[in-house]
């Protein structure tokens, strides 16, 4: 059996929604990338109800990641703005918890237990992170998972929403 080289690996990666679900869970169940449990994974069925993947963990094991992922879009710019604004209305609606603690000395703070996502077609979250306010994602703890063609997945933070476009080599895996 011969072994594939990078290119032969990239063109088989469709990154459909399954694929980018996939790669952004295999993500966060490694432990490099912090304490969420595999076994506490809740993932959608493709065109089932509910957030795409639920994971429970964390830093202190009670919080909650939603995230909500799309796929890479067949055809040109205008699908790579309606598939973040897709993701980011589903997640939205979705949100069922508190956003901000309601009591005790932290009242009116971001509630940090339960964080939101988007896991996106590389492209995608390049419109994505240009067009959201960091305030917003900070306040909806939102945070992106960017899946470039070869499967790496980098994860963008709320402090790195900042009304400026990325350039295309920060979502590539850095030699």
């Amino acid at each position: 059996m011969a072994i594939e080289n990078d290119e032969e690996i990239m063109e088989k990666l469709e990154l459909k929604e399954k694929e980018i679900t996939r790669l952004v869970r295999e993500f966060l169940i490694d432990p490099a990338n912090g304490n969420w449990h595999e076994d506490m994974v809740k993932e959608s069925p493709l065109h089932g109800h509910g957030a795409d993947l639920i994971l429970i963990g964390g830093n202190g094991n009670g919080e909650h990641f939603t995230i909500e992922c799309k796929g890479k879009s067949k055809s040109k710019s205008s699908n790579k703005e309606n598939n973040w604004i897709n993701a980011l209305g589903q997640l939205i609606t979705r949100m069922d918890k508190s956003l901000v603690i309601q009591n005790g000395k932290t009242k009116g703070r971001p509630n940090t237990a339960y964080k939101y996502g988007l896991g996106l077609y590389w492209e995608s979250a390049q419109v994505a992170l240009s067009r959201i306010p960091r305030s917003t994602a900070m306040t909806l703890q939102l945070h992106i998972f960017s899946v470039y063609d070869d499967g790496f997945v980098k994860k963008w933070t709320p402090s790195k929403f900042n009304k400026k476009k990325y350039q295309d080599d920060e979502f590539k895996r850095q030699q």
